[in-house]
């Protein structure tokens, strides 16, 4: 087998299914069928990692370098998916704070993950609707996805619980600053839930946005006020220019 794994590492395969070393094994002239006994054997002298059913990882006691990094292998787990929330907050220095597990959103089923990686990542179910603000990194020699700054930034209005906490969320907004594209942002936050349009309205609102720049967002209608903390109860202030209630602590 370790000629069938030196050949997926020459081929740049850090992650690989059972299937691509099913295929590489006929190439090199081996039944198929070997090619579990042989993942066996590998996995119990730790040169590969099951990431989750079918679908493994080069770990760095191989000796043929480096393994994945964890973005890659949450795209291994999760193909229909994006870093994001408080990770993709580390990855555009909206934080100082660096998160201890890797934030996933998929417009999929969420995986089911193996062994140490459950412990890794978590991954959020979203709308496909709501799945959009997309970019494509390199990290290494592979491509994953993460959203953008915008829709990081939205993420954590609407699920701040997975953004650290909502003065986490606004810090981050003040962090980023000048750097926001306002006018995305405000376009987003239109193709989202009335909640997260006036959320967004009383953070731009509080950072010292001028009315003409946040007036698509003050002008939307809607019944009813929304709590700011998306995560937290429903108490303190009501604010009418946005219709949110303000149940938060000092920022």
């Amino acid at each position: 087998m370790r000629d069938i794994f030196r050949e997926l590492s020459s081929l740049g395969l850090k992650v690989f299914t059972n299937d691509q070393a099913k295929g590489i094994a006929t190439q090199l002239g081996y039944r198929p069928e070997y090619v579990a006994e042989a993942l066996f054997h590998l996995l119990g002298n730790d040169w590969v990692v099951r990431i989750k059913k079918g679908v493994y990882g080069v770990s760095v006691n191989s000796g043929l370098g480096s393994s994945p990094h964890e973005f890659e292998r949450a795209m291994s787990i999760a193909p229909f998916s994006a870093i994001s929330h408080w990770t993709a907050m580390h990855y555009h220095h909206m934080t100082q704070q660096t998160p201890n597990i890797v934030f996933a959103s998929t417009s999929d089923r969420c995986p089911r993950v193996c062994g140490s990686s459950k412990s890794m990542y978590h991954f959020i179910k979203v709308k496909k609707e709501k799945f959009f603000g997309i970019e494509n990194i390199w990290i290494d020699d592979a491509q994953v996805q993460i959203t953008d700054p915008e829709k990081t930034l939205l993420d954590g209005l609407i699920s701040p619980q997975y953004c650290g906490d909502f003065q986490e969320v606004f810090h981050a907004f003040k962090m980023f600053g000048d750097q926001i594209n306002v006018e995305r942002i405000v376009e987003y936050a239109l193709m989202l839930d009335h909640a997260t349009i006036k959320r967004l309205g009383w953070v731009l609102d509080a950072l010292g946005y001028k009315n003409r720049v946040i007036s698509k967002l003050l002008r939307f209608p809607i019944k009813g006020y929304r709590k700011l903390d998306a995560s937290a109860p429903a108490k303190g202030i009501y604010n009418s220019k946005w219709m949110i209630q303000e149940n938060i602590g000092s920022l």
